[in-house]
């Protein structure tokens, strides 16, 4: 057995699904361990209950009984005995392949704990179900992320309008949504969803879409090194007269949109630490840093002309403006100034 830490390997999704419905999740740990030590889309694994002993975290009694398991089950077959056993995995035809980084299994410092074994020390199936689930089924290129479970923003009304812009209110809210068809297999997805979060393997980018269902815009962290993207929270609040600093500032988030999305969302998506360096995961960096740039050179040439010199013209009428957070502001396409709607 030679330790893994670079690149990824490859697991059959639904059979890693049936293995949890079956025997649960210490036989699909011992499962996912054991095809970490394939080569490629390769059935042949010489890793056996001794590597799982020491990424997973099962005693090696324990782990004779779930190779046991997975080899009554018919996941597991082998080829060959004594002290250097070799296995063959299972085959799968649903074509549910899912690309997970070693690191998953091993982790990438010495005496870290790995993120398979942490998953196994939650007692949790879903939670092993969850993680999978992101990593098969999030898309990065054209959805952000991983939409089938997000925690959901509260939109306020438009709070301003400002020429080919929109300001809208964000408040985060503890709600979290799902799609209906996605969690059927789960017990408790929310619990899975909170326990997963508690283990540090995942994180929360929030990220903006121009409509429930629709398609992502761009994110207020940088999803790979979470650093905030501060000039893109900023610039709405920036824009607007000194007098609404306070709708402004009784908000989470202010966030600056063309004025043609009505409905604007903001989810926050998870996100993997642990990711795979794939060529499909260069697209989806490729894609969010285009969207990040592409935000930011639409503010910059829509609002380079605007100055708060006129505040001015609205400076009379809104004195009252700290006693009335409803009111919204529009730009008026003649003079370029703000003027109530």
């Amino acid at each position: 057995m030679s330790s893994k830490v670079e690149g990824f390997f490859a697991i059959e999704h639904d059979i890693v699904m049936k293995i949890i419905d079956e025997y649960g999740l210490n036989t699909a740990c011992h499962f996912i361990t054991q095809c970490s030590g394939r080569s490629g889309l390769g059935k042949q694994t010489s890793w056996s209950k001794h590597a799982v002993h020491r990424y997973a975290g099962l005693s090696v009694r324990v782990a004779m009984k779930t190779e046991a398991n997975l080899i009554e089950g018919g996941y597991l077959t082998k080829t060959r005995g004594g002290k250097h056993p070799r296995f063959t995995l299972a085959d799968s035809q649903a074509g549910t392949i899912a690309w997970i980084p070693h690191s998953f299994v091993t982790g990438t410092l010495a005496e870290e704990c790995s993120p398979l074994k942490l998953i196994r020390q939650t007692s949790s199936d879903d939670t092993l179900r969850l993680i999978l689930d992101l990593y098969w089924r999030q898309d990065i290129v054209n959805e952000g992320g991983f939409n089938f479970i997000y925690r959901r923003f509260e939109c306020s009304q438009k709070i301003a309008g400002l020429g080919a812009f929109s300001i809208y209110a964000f408040d985060e809210t503890t709600e979290l949504k799902a799609e209906e068809d996605f969690v059927k297999p789960y017990g408790d997805w929310s619990v899975a969803y909170e326990t997963l979060l508690s283990t540090g393997l995942v994180y929360e980018v929030p990220y903006l879409f121009d409509s429930e269902d629709g398609l992502p815009l761009f994110p207020l962290i940088n999803p790979y090194n979470q650093e905030p993207l501060s000039d893109l929270e900023t610039v709405a609040i920036e824009s607007l007269p000194d007098q609404f600093a306070y709708n402004a500032s009784i908000h989470d988030y202010c966030l600056m949109v063309p004025s043609h999305i009505k409905k604007p969302v903001l989810k926050s998506l998870l996100f993997p630490r642990y990711r795979q360096h794939t060529q499909m995961m260069k697209a989806a960096y490729a894609a969010t840093m285009d969207r990040i740039e592409s935000i930011r050179c639409l503010y910059q040439r829509h609002i380079k002309d605007i100055s708060k010199t006129n505040q001015g013209l609205i400076k009379d009428e809104s004195k009252n403006i700290n006693d009335n957070s409803n009111i919204v502001l529009t730009m008026s396409d003649t003079d370029k100034g703000w003027a109530y709607e």
